[in-house]
């Protein structure tokens, strides 16, 4: 089974770490518990952005 999002750079919400590098990450997962800080992040479409930018733009309409 390929990856559900390929191509997809997944970063922890707390920490920054990236994911898909850590020990079993899998994108099919809805939820990857970062290796780094323990914080649970929600893989979904709804969590792709176009850049660091989109994502902490994003993050002060919250």
């Amino acid at each position: 089974m390929g990856e559900r999002f390929p191509d997809v750079d997944w970063y922890c919400d707390r920490c920054g770490a990236y994911l898909n590098v850590q020990p079993g990450f899998d994108d099919h997962k809805y939820v990857w518990e970062c290796a780094e800080c323990g914080h649970k992040n929600s893989i979904s479409s709804a969590n792709i952005y176009e850049s660091h930018e989109e994502y902490w733009g994003n993050r002060d309409e919250r």
